[in-house]
């Protein structure tokens, strides 16, 4: 958990898959459990910039839910990003993940060990653009200091950059 001074607290986990390949599932099954309701669900990109410029693929999801506190309801939105990486390997496609699983123990009757990376932040009914735009922000710092795998590098346009 991190929490930045303006109050946007951010759930950063990463989930290791064990010797079965269902161990890493679609984040939905979870979320409905939590209450929370997907209202959208698009990949993005989020620009790396170390050790080299790349573009990390992501899905974003849009969530809401409604609960009771202090015996009031009460509404709650919240931003939640994953993708998928392995050995060399970056999607935020389950269905692609399975598929490069799937290829892989063919060719080589290995299967390899991918990772589920989440990134959460609860935010106001409304908010989800601009916490989005936080999470961005986050990850590009924090993905060089955990993440081996990167992506190809794209060219920065100099000009740009100052």
């Amino acid at each position: 958990m991190y929490a930045h001074p303006s109050g946007l607290i951010i759930d950063y986990q990463v989930v290791l898959m064990g010797g079965d390949r269902s161990s890493i599932h679609p984040p939905q099954h979870c979320l409905r459990g939590s209450g929370f309701q997907t209202l959208a669900t698009e990949p993005a990109t989020i620009r790396i910039n170390r050790p080299h410029a790349y573009d990390l693929p992501v899905m974003k999801l849009k969530l809401r839910r409604t609960f009771e506190e202090n015996g009031a309801p009460r509404t709650q939105g919240g931003v939640f990003i994953y993708w998928f990486v392995a050995d060399g390997e970056l999607t935020a496609q389950h269905k692609r993940r399975l598929w490069w699983m799937a290829r892989d123990m063919l060719k080589t009757g290995v299967l390899q060990r991918w990772a589920y990376v989440i990134c959460f932040a609860p935010c106001q009914p409304g908010a989800e653009d601009i916490t989005f735009e936080r999470l961005q922000e986050f990850i590009a710092a924090s993905v060089p200091e955990f993440h081996l795998t990167t992506g190809p590098p794209v060219a920065v346009d100099r000009a740009a950059a100052k």
